[in-house]
């Protein structure tokens, strides 16, 4: 995995064209700079005592994934995630 020096973001998209989830890489800065008036949804590492484990990155790549096909319906009939028994 390369290392790079200045910080990244992970930008994810669904594209109906390809039928496939592309991500990308981008400069933090690039990225806030477009997101500065939006509202993020953060998610403190603390609530997760700490540990971003396998259930965490489970429910979180199920989450995005829902996310996506709120505005991409398309990708909706793809997303097979089990709801997690709380």
């Amino acid at each position: 995995m390369a290392n790079h020096p200045e910080k990244r973001c992970v930008v994810v998209m669904w594209s109906e064209e390809k039928q496939a989830v592309v991500s990308y890489t981008l400069d933090e800065e690039k990225v806030l700079a477009v997101t500065s008036r939006l509202f993020p949804l953060e998610l403190p590492v603390a609530d997760y005592n700490d540990t971003l484990d396998d259930e965490f990155a489970r429910r979180f790549g199920g989450a995005t994934l829902n996310l996506l096909a709120l505005s991409n319906p398309g990708l909706k009939p793809f997303i097979k995630v089990t709801q997690a028994d709380d």
